[in-house]
């Protein structure tokens, strides 16, 4: 029997300090997500196209939470492994688990072309 292997291929960024909002109110962070927090980002399926991305990041509550973030606010994004249990608790258990990468080199190749597209467009 093959052992599970307890980490995952992500593609991670992290919550921009502070923006300017639509009615010109400096704000800090997101209203989940304070400024700087790093999130996980559900991209396997995501389209360059959408303003919003689902992440999960440690809240301003201190739990781990999923939230659909505004791309713009998102930066510093690239790969990494992810080895927390609670993060890979809720990849695995959220109704579109699918939706994450795995830890096959398959899913490395994809979360390293992914990170590509992303930041030769934003």
């Amino acid at each position: 029997m093959e052992e599970k292997k307890n980490w995952k291929y992500c593609v991670v960024g992290n919550i921009v300090k502070s923006h300017i909002d639509e009615n010109g109110v400096l704000r800090y962070g997101t209203s989940a997500y304070s400024g700087g927090t790093k999130v996980y980002l559900c991209g396997k399926y995501w389209d360059l196209d959408n303003e919003r991305i689902t992440a999960v990041g440690l809240s301003r509550g201190k739990h781990f939470y999923v939230d659909h973030v505004p791309v713009g606010l998102i930066e510093n994004v690239r790969c990494q492994k992810a080895f927390n249990p609670a993060v890979l608790e809720i990849m695995d258990n959220w109704e579109f688990g699918d939706y994450w990468w795995q830890n096959t080199n398959d899913d490395k190749e994809a979360t390293e072309e992914f990170v590509a597209k992303w930041n030769s467009r934003f």
